[in-house]
C-alpha cells in the first residue's frame, strides 16, 4: 500500500505538467516580444481572432504568413501578437478577470531569466516570485508563468467593449414574428453571406439615423466593421422588430456618429418602430 502511495505522489507533478501544457496558452519569443502559438478552430477566421485577442487585424496579418491568414483552416498554426493593448504584467482586479488568461513559456536551451523577465516587462525578482524560484537557474523544458493575456472567451458578447466572439456554428435566434417586409430582398442576401446564420458576429450598442435622398428601394447603413456591401441584421429590443440594412461604408467622422456603432437610414428607423434620435440595437453580420 505504501509503495502504491509513493508511486502516485511521484506521478502527480508529471500529470500536472501534462495538463498545464495542454490546457494553457503558450508563448514563443519573436522579434523582442511574446507571441502566442494558437491552433485555429473550426470556422474561425482572421477577423474573429483579432476580435478575440483584442488586437488589430493588421497586426495579426503582419505576424503570419499571408496565405495562412487569407483562408484560415482548422488546425492551422497562428501567431497571436502580445501587445500593450492585450497584455498584463500586473494581475488585473477580479472584476476585469472575465476575459483574462494566464500565459506560459517552455524554457529552451539558451534561455536565461534576464531575457525572459525583460520579455514580460518585469524585474528578475518579480519573475522569480511569479514562478516560486529561489535562484536564476533554468532547465530546458521547464514551464514558466510569464503574464496575463486579455482574451475573449467563446460564446460571449461584451457590450462595454462592443466585442463579440461567438462559438463556431452558433445560430443566432431572434423572434421574427414582428418582422416587417424587407425592401430589396436583403434578408435573402444576408442568409447567403452568413450561411443561414451559421457564420455570424454580433454587436450591441447605439444606433443613429440619417436621411437617404431619393426613392427608398432598400435600407442602408454606415458601419466600421462590416465590409461595404455587407448586409447587417438590426434588432430593436424596444419594439421586438428586426430588419436588414446594406452597408455603404464606414461611419463618417462627424458629431452625429460619435459613440455609436452604426448609422441607419431613416426609412429603416420607421420600420423598426423607433421614435427617438438614437436607439440601443443589436447587430448581426457575416464574420468573413
Amino acid at each position: 500500500m505504501l509503495r502504491l502511495l509513493i508511486l502516485i505522489l511521484l506521478t502527480l507533478p508529471l500529470s500536472f505538467t501534462y495538463c498545464q501544457e495542454n490546457d494553457s496558452l503558450f508563448v514563443v519569443k519573436k522579434e523582442g516580444n511574446w507571441e502566442i502559438m494558437y491552433t485555429a478552430k473550426e470556422r474561425e477566421n482572421a477577423r474573429m481572432l483579432a476580435k478575440r485577442f483584442f488586437i488589430d487585424a493588421e497586426q495579426l496579418e503582419y505576424a503570419n504568413d499571408e496565405g495562412t491568414m487569407k483562408k484560415l483552416t482548422e488546425g492551422a498554426k497562428v501567431y497571436i501578437p502580445v501587445t500593450k493593448r492585450n497584455f498584463y504584467s500586473v494581475k488585473p482586479p477580479p472584476l476585469s478577470m472575465k476575459h483574462v488568461r494566464e500565459l506560459y513559456y517552455k524554457v529552451g536551451n539558451r534561455d536565461d531569466i534576464g531575457t525572459l523577465s525583460t520579455y514580460s516587462g518585469v524585474t528578475k525578482t518579480e519573475f522569480r516570485t511569479w514562478n516560486e524560484m529561489r535562484g536564476n537557474t533554468l532547465k530546458p523544458g521547464q514551464i514558466l508563468f510569464v503574464g496575463w493575456i486579455k482574451m475573449m472567451s467563446k460564446d460571449t458578447t461584451d457590450a462595454a467593449t462592443l466585442v463579440a466572439y461567438p462559438a463556431p456554428k452558433k445560430v443566432v435566434v431572434i423572434d421574427t414574428t414582428n418582422k416587417i417586409p424587407v425592401p430589396g430582398n436583403l434578408d435573402s442576401v444576408y442568409n447567403i453571406q452568413t450561411n443561414n446564420g451559421l457564420n455570424v458576429l454580433s454587436e450591441k450598442g447605439t444606433a443613429v439615423f440619417f436621411e437617404k435622398p431619393g426613392k427608398v428601394t432598400m435600407y442602408y447603413a454606415f458601419h466600421n466593421e462590416a465590409a461595404r456591401g455587407s448586409i447587417i441584421k438590426v434588432y430593436y429590443p424596444g419594439s421586438g422588430k428586426s430588419t436588414f440594412v446594406k452597408v455603404l461604408g464606414p461611419l463618417p467622422d462627424t458629431k452625429l456618429y460619435a459613440n455609436c456603432i452604426i448609422g441607419i437610414s431613416s426609412s429603416a428607423k420607421e420600420a423598426l418602430g423607433i421614435n427617438d434620435a438614437k436607439a440601443w440595437c443589436e447587430l448581426f453580420y457575416a464574420a468573413d
